[in-house]
């Protein structure tokens, strides 16, 4: 999905810093909900496919200690195999696709048939390197060390703090392995331990088409090394697409996918345990790598310590002794009859699935210094084995009729579906083993095991019309019911229509100007329901004790209990969307000129939130409808072509979005006016009646009523305002982007300018770096070897206390003061360039070669404006809504991929 980011007016694209395979957070036309997750429905071939993600914040999480992005649904998929790809924005999208489409829908089409006569045989090869970018713009000036001091007896545990001696020629550290090194910068940490990734791609398609039918069978490979060492990602494809009249009247297509993806240890992120970044980015700035790479365990196994923060690891020992392996089966695809009974009648009945094993395996591993030494007899450490199968069934049928009586021409078409679900779960932690460096589960001394199972299903009945009159006057009607099995019988079924009316004012009229094109108007209302919950949650459910209790007669039988911590509630309705949008589309000076303008306004409302209750009762929330929200926006596409010669052409596209929320109810009564969502520790992400969704509030530092920051009287240290203060909404108000192209003789030069603007961000890791000595606000005293804030105390005095610089500058982090590190998270960036030329032209005829196209690219070329310090503003990792503009752990550094494309067709 990032070939998208930037290109499509109302759709919000972000990549997560997560590593290969990871995943895509897209959003159509802002968040529509207060629901961790807006995501649109993927349909693949027309048919709806699972797009649950395992990054943070997604679908499903890991159940022990790991923190790692298992990807999406969309990493299933060979982007070699995509024919086209449509985004669907409105809620009107949900008329044939059902709840899920509430955020809309993007729609692929992947090849079925050859797209010349004949069997044909195609290689395309996709090539591109990615180098690791460093936005840090640390202080150089202080060394590793504590308090001013700089590690001169062996084993100091400072590795991560910068608050040492001023570097002078000829210093030296003794470091933790009881060595002594030079005391001097270590600069480019990023390059020093981060990796040029490698992505590498190649697909075999062989394909046929004839009149009555063909096919396209591609096989394809992909090979991503990460950055990160020891982190790679493989993926093996096979699709068949095809299309063929059986009969005159009865014709036969379908689509399969099948992929087999192993992930090899994803990085670990958003935590401190085996999270390179953290240290990578935090580690003191005279620490030589080269003395983390030699000493990564003892002679014993055990991990060699080398900061008192026991969870921040030597990098290099993270990724040589945690591993994690995810291994995926997935098949998905569908096979339709279509039965043509004359010109304007038809039937189609279709059959889909939706398939994959998904197994994964992770280690803490033996000797781990942070966790608990393990009984005599047993070394320490864990061992997890999760195994999720997933299915997905979608049987549908479609009637469907078209006529044209004079200037009147009507479609109608009538559907039905039955959507069935099922995610089975098992897993298995197991702690503490006999064999040292032996992670399986039999060897494990304790074993812990888990198991559940989801289902659900959803009946459907759905038709549209389409009215039109002279081709200039179009008015579609639409109507679905949707029966959940999530929902109480009384509120289960739930009807949802839409109403969509064009004018082409262009056709209606002859008397328009000459430099008038094309002129259309366009108006839509539609309605969306949504279950919004997971399966069972209307009712209570129980789970048998592991342990045995004696009965009265005192023999040991098991005990059950209510295993769960949410109240069910029997009355939940589904969540409902209303969307209205307008909009008119212009053409100019035959198509060279072109504008499309869209406005759009939705309402949703019966938002299931969890509303917290007295523990008393051994319960903490209880689900409710209650939330009640408005989003409403304005798109833009404009299109240009300048110059448009028979040798040279400059086309021109520029897209615009414009979004923006507010919060309209949160509870049962008017005092109801916030909630927290994400976040902690002194940052949060809240809704707030009368505000926008998703706004960011922080602890500030404490001031006067004449604004002087005011001071402990005693340390001299800042002290914290005990009010929350709200710092604005996380979510960007304008996005898009400015791509040109130009074409000359058959080379082709495209580049992409995107921007997101209007938003604030969090940035914690610069927290991190300001209490760890990194940040060069810490160079203020470091010369004295104190600080005096600037301000008062608490009795109005001007402060005089001397304050020593390290805990200074630790004392935000301690009181979860983050002033300091609020950001206009807004950036422009040069998103791509690519160069290509056809090579076809250049092909003697009836040659075996039937086409050659090389083109070069580079993605994420350069940041043109950013206000973050020390960070790019996209290098985030959580992709939850309710973690949207919180930052605390740093991030992957993003990269810059170049490389090539080859596509060869025989």
């Amino acid at each position: 999905m990032s070939s998208l980011q930037g290109k499509m007016a109302g759709v919000n694209i972000s990549t997560m810093a997560t590593g290969p395979a990871g995943t895509s957070k897209i959003r159509i036309r802002g968040q529509s909900s207060f629901a961790g997750q807006n995501n649109p429905l993927i349909v693949i071939n027309g048919v709806p496919v699972d797009n649950s993600t395992s990054a943070l914040g997604g679908n499903f999480s890991n159940r022990a200690a790991n923190s790692s992005d298992g990807g999406d649904g969309l990493s299933s998929i060979n982007p070699d195999d995509i024919e086209s790809m449509t985004v669907l924005k409105g809620a009107t999208a949900a008329a044939l696709y059902g709840s899920r489409a509430k955020d809309g829908v993007v729609m692929i089409t992947t090849k079925n048939r050859g797209s010349g006569k004949g069997l044909g045989l195609e290689y395309n090869a996709n090539y591109t390197t990615d180098t690791p970018l460093d936005f840090t713009d640390f202080q150089y000036e202080y060394g590793q060390g504590e308090g001013g001091v700089r590690p001169t007896a062996p084993n100091p545990t400072s590795g991560v703090w910068s608050f040492g001696e001023k570097f002078e020629p000829g210093m030296t550290q003794i470091l933790f392995d009881g060595e002594e090194w030079p005391y001097q910068p270590v600069r480019n940490r990023v390059r020093k331990f981060y990796n040029v990734g490698t992505n590498f791609t190649n697909t075999v398609t062989v394909s046929n088409n004839s009149e009555n039918g063909g096919f396209s069978l591609s096989f394809a490979n992909t090979d991503n090394k990460s950055i990160v060492p020891n982190s790679k990602f493989n993926r093996k494809t096979v699709n068949l697409g095809f299309t063929q009249t059986i009969a005159g009247k009865l014709t036969a297509m379908g689509n399969i996918n099948y992929s087999n993806e192993k992930n090899r240890n994803p990085p670990q992120l958003n935590t401190q345990d085996f999270a390179t970044p953290t240290v990578v980015f935090t580690l003191a700035n005279s620490m030589p790598f080269e003395a983390l790479k030699q000493n990564q365990t003892l002679p014993n196994g055990d991990e060699f310590v080398f900061s008192r923060f026991l969870v921040r690891n030597n990098p290099y020992y993270s990724v040589n002794n945690h591993f994690e392996n995810i291994k995926r089966d997935r098949l998905f695809g569908n096979i339709a009859l279509k039965y043509q009974f004359t010109k304007w009648l038809y039937l189609q009945g279709r059959i889909a699935q939706d398939f994959y094993a998904r197994n994964q395996d992770y280690n803490i591993p033996n000797g781990y210094a942070p966790i608990a030494r393990a009984p005599l007899g047993f070394v320490n450490g864990s061992y997890t084995q999760d195994v999720r199968q997933f299915r997905e069934i979608n049987n549908d049928f479609i009637l469907g009729a078209n006529q044209t009586f004079g200037n009147f021409g009507v479609d109608v078409t009538l559907g039905g579906n039955q959507r069935y679900v099922r995610m089975e779960y098992n897993s298995v932690t197991v702690q503490d083993f006999v064999q040292p460096r032996l992670y399986t589960v039999m060897n494990g001394r304790v074993k812990n095991p888990f198991y559940s199972l989801s289902e659900r299903k959803v009946n459907s009945l759905y038709g549209a019309a389409e009215f039109s009159f002279k081709e200039y006057i179009y008015l579609n009607l639409t109507a679905r019911n949707d029966w959940f099995s999530t929902l109480a019988p009384a509120n289960r079924s739930i009807l949802y229509p839409s109403v969509t009316a064009s004018f082409v004012f262009s056709q209606a009229f002859a008397n328009l100007p000459t430099w008038l094109s094309f002129g259309k108007l366009r108006a839509a209302y539609a309605q969306v329901g949504d279950d919004n919950v997971a399966p069972y949650s209307n009712v209570l459910y129980y789970s048998v004790n592991n342990n045995l209790f004696p009965n009265p007669q005192g023999q040991p039988v098991s005990v059950g209990g209510i295993n769960a911590s949410s109240i069910p509630n029997r009355n939940l309705r589904p969540l409902r969307v209303s969307e209205a949008e307008a909009g008119i589309e212009l053409k100019f000076l035959n198509d060279a000129l072109g504008l499309d303008l869209t406005y759009y306004r939705k309402i949703t409302e019966d938002q299931i939130l969890a509303a917290q209750v007295s523990d008393a009762s051994s319960f903490t929330s209880r689900l409710i409808n209650v939330g009640r929200s408005m989003n409403k926006g304005l798109e833009m596409l404009l299109t240009a072509s300048p110059i448009k010669t028979n040798s040279f052409r400059w086309d021109v596209s520029v897209n615009a979005s414009y979004n923006t929320s507010r919060v309209l109810k949160l509870g049962l009564t008017e005092r109801d006016t916030m909630i927290t969502v994400g976040g902690g520790g002194g940052s949060t992400l809240r809704q707030v009646v009368g505000k926008p969704i998703g706004q960011l509030f922080i602890f500030g530092y404490l001031r006067d009523k004449q604004g002087r920051q005011v001071f402990d009287k005693n340390s001299g240290r800042p002290l914290r305002d005990p009010t929350p203060i709200n710092v604005g909404s996380a979510l960007p108000r304008y996005f898009g982007g400015i791509s040109n192209t130009f074409t000359y003789k058959g080379i082709i030069l495209s580049t992409l300018i995107d921007f997101k603007l209007g938003h604030k961000m969090i940035a914690g890791s610069n927290m991190n770096y300001l209490r760890h000595g990194l940040h060069k606000r810490t160079l203020v005293g470091r010369a004295e070897g104190y600080v005096v804030g600037d301000g008062v105390n608490p009795d109005g005095e001007i402060n005089t206390t001397r304050s020593p610089v390290q805990p200074f500058y630790e004392t935000p982090n301690v009181l979860g003061i983050y002033e300091d590190f609020v950001f206009n998270a807004g950036f422009w960036k040069l998103r791509q360039i690519t160069l290509g030329y056809d090579f076809t032209r250049l092909l003697p005829q009836n040659f075996f070669i039937k086409g050659v196209k090389l083109s070069a690219v580079a993605n994420n070329v350069a940041v043109l404006k950013k206000w973050t310090e020390n960070m790019d503003p996209e290098q985030v990792n959580n992709a939850s809504d309710n973690a949207t503009g919180l930052d605390f752990w740093p991030s992957l550094p993003p990269t810059r991929s170049i490389g090539f494309n080859l596509n060869v067709r025989f």
